[in-house]
This record gives structure tokens, C-alpha cells and sequence, in this order.
């Protein structure tokens, strides 16, 4: 064994399902893994009508974190589509070629904190978000600042803060390769108890006729509610000006301060507890009644007092011609929406979040083997961030550009 000094450890920014899946696999070799997540509980920071499907891939990277058994038991199955005609009710299910795992976000991050929490190779330290990041130039090791005037140290940090990422923000060399970049889609966000002759075993797609220019999205989640998204594009809000999304005027640094600052959950401009004219709530029961009527029997008129507009979907477009995850040193890399944010239209961006945190840490697996050892040493640890940081973009890139296009076109 070598001394301490060469002995890395990581921190890692960002508590979400990929920073938790990371911090699992670097225990596994031995590694220390902090996590630094600035929400004190795992609710806080995502509206619990934000619902995702975990794809083969994402089953996949839930397993090598020995993370799988569980997820299938708290999971809802996502075993069909049910294509719902929105005027009289009737349902036609189609079976999944690959059968997936319904989650909601906060279910998901407790199913990971549940594994994390048995080793005692992982600290999970909430309440308090990383502010940036500094390289210490005579060690080498990251010093990282916290929005609560904290300092800690490590070997190495692992940004895993979302599209915003304050690491990310903190290098140059990382910050200067893309933009953050809107498409032409937003989605308003609904919940409602789950009706009683619906299946709970898949995702439910509501259309109204072409002349709508919107769709519906209906998924149940494991507390026995529908989580409900109208997927609305530009042309929707030239027929239905009331359903215009908040500007993009914000300044960035905003984002992810909760109610309508935060792009994930953003209240309507017209907000109002009331169901008088006028009100978002009252526009769209009108619409839907209109266009939907059996789909609004389902859910029940006070479904739309739940209502959330969303800012238009966004997604970080990396435009140099050679990107990479990592720093030049080595000791800071990125994976996740802080690496390759994605568009919701073909719903990547959870599993190719969660599948970046394996193939870093396959990385690591890959440097020892070629350095004939079986210690993660810093050193190693530099080379493997720095190797993973150069191939990752090519295998997610192509992804990010293809579910862009579908947010831009509407279908």
C-alpha cells in the first residue's frame, strides 16, 4: 500500500441519480466519495410530477451499482402505451418491446441513498450547494467552496450539478466549449389521482385532433397519482395565447431557486387559487372539455388547479470541436445533465446520466488494468477522468442533437 498522500478522494457535486450512482461505484474500489447536494431533503428540488422511465440502459447502470433488486421493487412496471381517445374514453394498449421502471425523481435518488447509505465509503451531505470550484496550483488537490462559506478539499470533484453547473462554471476550458441552447417545445405539468379503470402498469398518450397542435403525456407514479404533461410547441401558443411560457430573459444564475425561478417548475404567469375567468386553471378546463372531454372526466376539473407552465425545454449544446468532460489536469470531470444535458422528447436524459457515471468509473477500472495494479491512486484516478473526458462525447453528443430535433418539431 502507499501512503495516505496518494490515496484519492472525490467529491461529488450533486445529489441527483448519476452524482448517488458515481459515489456507489467509487466506494466499490475503495475510493471515499462525498456527495453535495444543497437541498436538505430529496423532494425539495423536483416537483413530484416530474417522472421518468429507466430504459434497459438505465437498468443496466442501476445493476452494477447493485442498485437494481430494489429499484424493481419500488419501481411501477412501464410494460405498455396506452393510446387514449381523448372524446369517448376508449383505450388501446400496446406492449413494451423492453418493458421499463416508472420512477419519480425522488423515489429514484431515496432508492440510490438506500444502497449509498450501507457503505462506509460514502457521505451524503445535504443542505448547502457547491459555489464553485479552485485548483490548488502547489497540490493540486480541489478546493470547494459551498454557499454556505464552507471550504472542503479533495483529490478530485466530479460535477454532477445539472445543466447550471457551478463546476462547470468554474473552468474555463470546460464552460467555453458549449451554450445552453432553447428549442421550440414546453410543457405544462398537471397531477391527478389516477383513475380507478386505469392501469398503473404504463404510459398513457392522449391527442386531441391535429388542429390542437398539442399533446398529451399521462404516467402514474407509486403515490397512486398521474403525473399529466401537455407537450405544447409554438404553434400552440399562436392558436391558445394563454398558454405562453414564462420569457427567457432570466438571468441563469436564478435558476434552480424554487416556485417560478425554477425552469422545472414554473408558475403561470396567471397564477391564482381561484377558478374565475380568466385563470390558467379555468382556460385550460375549458380546453380541454372542448377538445378532451372524456380525458377531463378522468382526471377531474381540479386536476387543472395544479397546473404549471413550463419555460421552453433547453439543452447544452457543445460546439468545440474537440469536448471533453474533464479538466486539463485531470482532478475535475463531468457527467450528467453538468456533462451533456439533453431535451425530454425521447427520455435520455436520466439513463444516459446514470450510464456516464458507470463509464467513468469503468475508466478508473480500465487505467489500473493498464497500470497493473489494483489501487486507485490519484494518479490513476487523473488519467482515467482524463480518458473518459475524451471519449464520452462522442457516444452522448449524437444523442443530445437527435432528441433536440425532436423538441423543435412538433409532432
Amino acid at each position: 500500500m502507499s501512503d495516505s498522500d496518494s490515496s484519492p478522494s472525490v467529491l461529488i457535486s450533486g445529489g441527483g441519480p448519476s452524482g448517488i450512482l458515481s459515489a456507489i461505484l467509487f466506494a466499490d474500489l475503495g475510493v471515499n466519495a462525498t456527495v453535495i447536494e444543497k437541498a436538505k431533503e430529496p423532494d425539495q428540488w423536483s416537483t413530484k410530477s416530474y417522472t421518468m422511465v429507466i430504459s434497459e440502459k438505465g437498468q443496466s447502470s442501476l445493476e452494477r451499482g447493485n442498485c437494481l433488486e430494489l429499484a424493481r421493487e419500488l419501481a411501477l412496471p412501464r410494460k405498455f402505451v396506452y393510446f387514449v381517445d381523448g372524446n369517448s374514453g376508449a383505450k388501446k394498449g400496446m406492449p413494451k418491446k423492453s418493458p421499463g421502471l416508472g420512477f419519480s425523481r425522488p423515489l429514484l435518488v431515496e432508492c440510490l441513498e438506500k444502497v449509498a447509505s450501507k457503505s462506509r465509503n460514502i457521505t451524503i451531505q445535504r443542505g448547502a450547494g457547491v459555489s464553485k470550484v479552485i485548483t490548488n496550483v502547489d497540490t493540486g488537490d480541489v478546493e470547494v467552496h459551498l454557499d454556505n462559506d464552507t471550504v472542503l478539499s479533495a483529490s478530485h470533484v466530479v460535477g454532477a450539478d445539472g445543466k447550471w453547473s457551478k463546476v462547470r462554471a468554474s473552468y474555463p476550458s470546460l464552460s467555453s466549449q458549449g451554450n445552453i441552447e432553447r428549442c421550440r417545445s414546453f410543457g405544462i405539468h398537471m397531477m391527478a389521482k389516477l383513475p380507478e379503470d386505469w392501469a398503473n402498469d404504463g404510459t398513457y398518450v392522449i391527442r386531441p385532433s391535429p388542429e390542437c397542435k398539442f399533446y398529451i403525456i399521462a404516467s402514474p407514479i407509486h403515490t397512486g397519482e398521474l403525473s399529466i404533461s401537455m407537450v405544447c410547441y409554438h404553434e400552440t401558443v399562436e392558436r391558445y395565447p394563454f398558454l405562453a411560457p414564462p420569457e427567457d430573459d432570466m438571468d441563469s444564475t436564478k435558476y434552480g431557486k424554487g416556485g417560478w425561478e425554477d425552469e422545472y417548475s414554473a408558475l403561470p404567469q396567471n397564477e391564482s387559487d381561484s377558478s374565475d375567468e380568466g385563470t390558467l386553471a379555468q382556460n385550460l378546463a375549458d380546453l380541454f372539455e372542448k377538445e378532451i372531454p372524456a380525458f377531463t372526466d378522468a382526471i377531474g376539473k381540479e386536476s387543472f388547479k395544479t397546473a404549471r407552465v413550463n419555460r421552453c425545454v433547453s439543452w447544452l449544446h457543445m460546439e468545440a470541436d474537440d469536448v471533453t468532460y474533464t479538466a486539463e489536469n485531470g482532478r475535475v470531470t463531468l457527467i450528467g445533465d453538468a456533462a451533456h444535458a439533453v431535451t425530454p422528447s425521447m427520455g435520455e436524459g436520466c439513463n444516459t446520466a446514470m450510464e456516464s457515471a458507470v463509464k467513468l468509473v469503468d475508466e478508473v477500472k480500465t487505467t489500473m488494468k493498464e497500470n497493473e495494479t489494483l489501487e486507485c491512486t490519484k494518479e490513476i484516478l487523473s488519467k482515467a477522468f482524463v480518458n473518459y473526458g475524451k471519449s464520452r462525447p462522442g457516444e452522448v453528443i449524437p444523442i443530445q442533437e437527435k432528441s433536440a430535433a425532436t423538441s423543435n418539431t412538433m409532432r
